[in-house]
């Protein structure tokens, strides 16, 4: 009874051992001999965990792995590899052609289910790599009316192929597989639709990598969101004080009773210091009739943006924002970067340049 018990025993735990381990198996037609390297996916780069020797056309790797997440299998010297999601069990790749690896069909688990019917149902795939020979081909010849033909036909597919990944991620919030797809597909949808999809995945998957990943993108989303809405026509300019040049600090509710040009830029910013020649042209004609400047400058060297201020003859106030943190704020994208206010201090232009500065000051203040 006792020996029946710990036979028992030991089959449980052989079966426990096993479901805790993967057994990747891959057979590829047109290699009888070479090597395959598996790979794992750190910080945006492929990064290998394994390496194997292909023998009449098949390939083993054992391993095991806490939780699901995008392996590569790199064949030999092809540049394309083959794309599967890594997690225990027994996992099969099957190669038919080795000109067409990234057709190769992976089954035995099912989140690799799940991702062969996004790959199978994904639309114009195929027609996608024809148009891109023909393009190629159209480009050899200068045929430029072909060229654009093709790529307005590309577009268009490419448009289809945004909605499949959209709606596949939301209708799949229970699988890794959408959670890898929404981090590379994350800017296909709207804020509020994508504050939805991460929170369904967390529901679903906690803390996965990939979960983490959407959660840092979606707040970085909701900063330029925030950043968006404080910066729009008719709002009111987010407060912020900094230290002025000559070491004092400057807030910005201090200048209001005037029309106000908040200039963001910074002394190694070319378009910037081509542009401060018009700001100076503007303040020279209406700085006594009720417009002021106030130059946020993003240098982190204070030296180059006292003497560009020196060099360029702007003789308004100036503050430093080294960090950047107003900058973020304001949604400051690029630079240069400008908002005028009126008096209140609300926002009532954006981004003015040369005469557009000045014409919008005469049908202010003249």
């Amino acid at each position: 009874m006792k020996q029946l018990l710990l036979v028992a025993l030991l089959a449980i735990s052989f079966v426990a051992c096993q479901q805790k381990q993967y057994t990747i198996e891959g057979t590829i037609e047109g290699v009888e001999d070479g090597q395959a390297v598996l790979s794992k996916i750190e910080n945006g780069r492929p990064v290998s965990i394994d390496t194997t020797q292909i023998v009449q056309g098949k390939f083993t790797f054992t391993g095991s792995e806490e939780v699901p997440q995008v392996y590569l299998v790199f064949i030999d010297d092809m540049k394309t590899p083959i794309m599967l999601f890594g997690e225990n069990g027994n996992i099969n790749i099957t190669v038919a052609d080795k000109d067409k690896i990234a057709d190769a069909e992976v089954t035995g688990s099912t989140t690799n289910d799940v991702f062969n019917t996004f790959v199978k149902e994904l639309p114009g795939r195929e027609t996608l790599d024809e148009l891109q020979a023909d393009f190629q081909k159209a480009m050899m010849s200068n045929d430029k009316d072909t060229m654009e033909a093709l790529k307005a036909e590309a577009n268009a597919i490419m448009e289809k192929q945004k909605a499949y990944f959209v709606q596949f991620v939301k209708d799949n919030t229970s699988s890794v597989v959408a959670a890898y797809l929404a981090n590379q597909t994350a800017s296909y949808m709207e804020f509020e639709e994508f504050k939805e999809v991460v929170g369904q995945l967390e529901a679903n998957l906690g803390d996965h990598m990939y979960v983490t990943s959407l959660k840092e993108s979606l707040a970085n989303v909701e900063k330029a969101e925030n950043a968006k809405k404080a910066t729009e026509i008719g709002a009111v300019a987010p407060e912020f004080t900094l230290e002025s040049i000559d070491g004092a600090s400057i807030s910005l509710s201090s200048l209001q009773g005037k029309y106000l040009l908040v200039d963001f830029w910074a002394s190694w910013c070319k378009p910037c210091r081509a542009e401060n020649p018009n700001v100076v042209k503007a303040y020279n004609t209406f700085g006594s009739k009720g417009f002021d400047v106030l130059s946020v400058s993003l240098d982190r060297d204070s030296a180059a943006w006292k003497k560009a201020v020196s060099d360029d003859g702007l003789v308004w106030n100036h503050v430093i924002d080294a960090k950047g943190d107003i900058a973020q704020t304001y949604g400051v994208q690029g630079i240069p970067f400008t908002l005028l206010l009126d008096k209140d201090g609300k926002i009532i232009a954006k981004n003015l340049r040369g005469a557009a500065l000045e014409e919008k000051l005469a049908e202010l203040l003249n």
